[in-house]
């Protein structure tokens, strides 16, 4: 005979409720606050960040990217031009030209001009560097830190500097577990030697739209969209066949080895969010080609950038695999607008008051996860002590599939656990999706910061740590105590006595 009747478990009173989630958030503080430092949970993070990701820029819709364009200077428009990298000044000279005939709001070259070399066409450039800026146009160049702390750009063009042109900080720092570009920053660079500090290239861009970063000090968390654009995102394009793919939607929570069954071209990235045009189009156009230009150009915020075959400038996108790095600005600049300057921050885990938003976002997740389970669990062993399902979650999918409480008795139990654990997980991506959603947009979250607390929440809660120090600190409650409470357990094993049960899967 089965021995459950001696083991039938019975309602806890709401002190002892109460107690077990007090212990529970205790343990996920604690762990959100300490396991980094030991065992470096960071890279499991990321990668259920990177499963998230999708769902984050699904949201995210079209954002901003109405008001943003990117213009990439390929291998095919060099070619065409009969130019090689690096180009002459000419070439530039005559994009930039071509460009403010289409009058842009502002233009941002993501090249940086620093080389000292011999070439006499500088001084068109330099006069159409100021052409442009005459005609009411921002115009930015790139600047990059040097060994002394400093961000030059040609003698020539610095000094243009403040009356042609202004000069921006690149500054990019892949993420130090996976190399993906989770943040950008906000902070102004300061240059040494008393040199006047340079903003972001995103920063100074938003800041023509009259769009400024709430707060600068920390870096902003980047939520990369998800719809690809609409032209000219085939810019790794080889053999006719495209690198990227359309996105699938809210699909993309799907896994992999599923997707490809239902997509065949699940392996590949989706394509960039950003609307691109080639620099080619921009100097071979047609009536037609003209007005359609005027159409995408005039009165947008451009960044120019390379893609080239054999450049390294590459970043590495969650969602769109390696990209130009002119995308990561042009992500960056989206956000600013979209969010409206409020965009979402990674914090960390400490008890850093001004670090207050992960942690009570960890206790709060806690209190959904930990709470809510237990007094469902008691209120289906009051209310059907004969139910062959368990577990709360179960219990409710099988409810709303409407499945009575015996089935298990009468068809294949295992086929039916089966498909509520398939259930089970499709309800826990979309509790994960909502979590996200609601820090992301009422707490301004990054999705690492919230992709760390379902993590800890997950270890405090679905680990059997948990569940063994509740019994060691919080003894069972005599029969006598817990007895009255439980009318519907009693019965539960008075029926064991005359009815025995196979063991269900667990």
């Amino acid at each position: 005979m089965s021995d459950r009747k001696n083991h039938t478990p019975q309602p806890r009173s709401t002190a002892r409720q109460l107690k077990e989630c007090a212990i529970a958030i205790f343990v996920g503080c604690l762990l959100a606050l300490t396991v980094h430092q030991f065992f470096g949970e960071e890279f499991a993070t990321r990668q259920q960040a990177r499963i998230y990701a999708p769902a984050a820029g699904e949201v995210y819709g079209e954002g901003a990217r109405d008001q943003v364009r990117v213009l990439l200077i390929d291998d095919a428009a060099l070619a065409a031009a009969g130019q090689e990298w690096p180009a002459r000044y000419s070439y530039s000279a005559r994009l930039l030209r071509a460009l403010t005939a289409y009058e842009p709001k502002a233009v941002f070259f993501d090249i940086h001009y620093s080389a000292r070399r011999d070439d006499p066409s500088l001084a068109a450039f330099t006069e159409q560097l100021c052409a442009t800026r005459q005609a009411g146009i921002p115009l930015f160049l790139a600047a990059v830190r040097d060994r002394d702390d400093r961000y030059p750009l040609r003698p020539e063009l610095d000094a243009l500097d403040g009356r042609c042109l202004g000069k921006v900080a690149v500054r990019y720092a892949p993420d130090e577990v996976d190399r993906v570009a989770w943040s950008y920053p906000l902070a102004a660079a300061m240059p040494a030697g008393g040199a006047a500090a340079l903003p972001p290239a995103a920063v100074a861009l938003a800041g023509v739209a009259g769009v400024h970063p709430h707060d600068a000090a920390e870096p902003m968390a980047l939520v990369w969209g998800n719809r690809a654009a609409a032209h000219g995102v085939g810019w790794a394009d080889a053999h006719g066949e495209r690198y990227c793919r359309p996105a699938h939607g809210w699909g993309e929570l799907v896994p992999r080895g599923i997707r490809q069954a239902w997509f065949h071209d699940a392996e590949k990235p989706v394509c960039v969010y950003s609307e691109t045009i080639r620099a080619g189009e921009l100097l071979a156009t047609s009536g037609e080609e003209h007005a359609r230009l005027m159409r995408e150009l005039k009165g947008k915020i451009v960044l120019v950038g390379l893609a080239l075959s054999d450049s390294n400038d590459l970043v590495l996108s969650p969602i769109h695999g390696r990209v130009p790095g002119v995308y990561l600005h042009a992500m960056a600049l989206d956000n600013l607008l979209a969010f409206h300057g409020d965009v979402p921050h990674d914090g960390h885990f400490s008890l850093d008051l001004h670090h207050w938003k992960p942690l009570a976002y960890l206790m709060l997740a806690l209190v959904l996860v930990t709470l809510t389970p237990k007094l469902l669990k008691d209120r289906l062993l009051a209310r059907h002590p004969d139910h062959w399902i368990g577990h709360p979650v179960e219990y409710l999918c099988a409810r709303w599939l409407r499945l009575p409480p015996l089935l298990g008795l009468r068809l294949n139990r295992a086929a039916v656990y089966i498909a509520l654990c398939a259930l089970q997980l499709v309800l826990s991506l979309v509790l994960g999706c909502a979590m996200l959603l609601f820090g992301q947009y009422v707490l301004g979250l990054g999705v690492l910061s919230i992709v760390g607390v379902i993590f800890m929440t997950a270890v405090a809660e679905w680990t059997e740590f948990n569940e063994t120090l509740t019994e060691h600190l919080l003894p069972e409650e005599d029969e006598e105590d817990a007895g009255s409470a439980a009318p519907a357990a009693e019965a539960h094993q008075e029926k064991e006595n005359h009815h025995e049960h196979p063991t269900p899967v667990a």
